[in-house]
């Protein structure tokens, strides 16, 4: 999408600003479209947009420089060098490909029942963050139940609490930022996942202040796309703050 478009679209739902986390995954599974872009030319394409918008506009809304680190176990080397590369604001990692395969495409379920299934994704992204500590945010640690094919159609805590205990505390201990994706909680066919509440709840338990909103726009009907519907729920969970990160800093505001 043209940056210009997506901050249309951001003012027009009212946000003031926009952070755009481009997917940069490594280790691409065979007939799998390659996430990856140019660092650079998005920093290019970023200045030149801000430069051509009305100046009302250029002066109240923020437009941020950002990824979405596909993590993988194997590829920590490389994660840590696009970020230590690159001068982003912010750095989103995400679980997107699993034992050479993307859930997307469905082969990963094949051999699992969903308690295997889930449980499995979740001790990856621990993995990942165990070694990856360049990131600001934990992106939608929930995307395994997105396209899964079971009956279950969510994670919820009573059913993983060990493995999201060791999760929620090694972000909570490093000041890091939990995502709220609001495209995981949207219908998929007959598939709806929802949020565990108990989830939230606990990261606050065990320390954790921030939550960041994500609407996973890939396209423009998305930017910004139930933000509201979430926020009152993430309150009720006793978090008071949304954050966003300029310069890798966390700029946090109430909610």
């Amino acid at each position: 999408m043209p940056i210009r478009d997506i901050v249309d679209a951001a003012v027009a739902k009212g946000l003031s600003g926009v952070a755009l986390t481009d997917h940069y995954d490594f280790e691409i599974p065979e007939g799998v479209k390659s996430f990856t872009f140019d660092p650079q030319e998005q920093a290019r394409e970023i200045e030149k947009t801000i430069l051509e918008l009305p100046v009302e506009v250029a002066s109240s809304f923020k437009i941020l420089r950002g990824v979405e680190v596909g993590m993988q176990p194997q590829c920590i080397d490389d994660m840590n060098r696009l970020v230590s590369e690159n001068n982003f604001d912010t750095v989103i990692g995400s679980l997107h490909f699993i034992d050479g395969t993307d859930p997307f495409h469905g082969n990963y379920y094949i051999p699992y029942e969903y308690k295997e299934a889930y449980g499995h994704y979740l001790e990856t992204i621990w993995k990942c963050i165990e070694k990856f500590d360049d990131m600001d945010i934990l992106g939608h640690y929930d995307y395994i139940a997105r396209y899964a094919p079971y009956p279950q159609t969510s994670i919820y805590y009573s059913e993983f609490g060990d493995i999201l205990d060791t999760i929620l505390k090694k972000l909570a201990q490093n000041g890091k930022t939990f995502e709220i994706n609001t495209k995981t909680y949207m219908p998929f066919g007959e598939r709806e996942p929802q949020l565990d509440t108990m989830i939230l709840t606990r990261f606050k338990e065990l320390g954790g202040e921030f939550v960041s909103f994500g609407s996973d726009a890939h396209d423009l009907g998305r930017v910004g796309a139930n933000f509201e519907r979430f926020v009152p729920i993430v309150k009720g969970c006793g978090i008071k703050y949304c954050v966003r990160y300029e310069q890798r800093v966390a700029k946090p505001e109430l909610l």
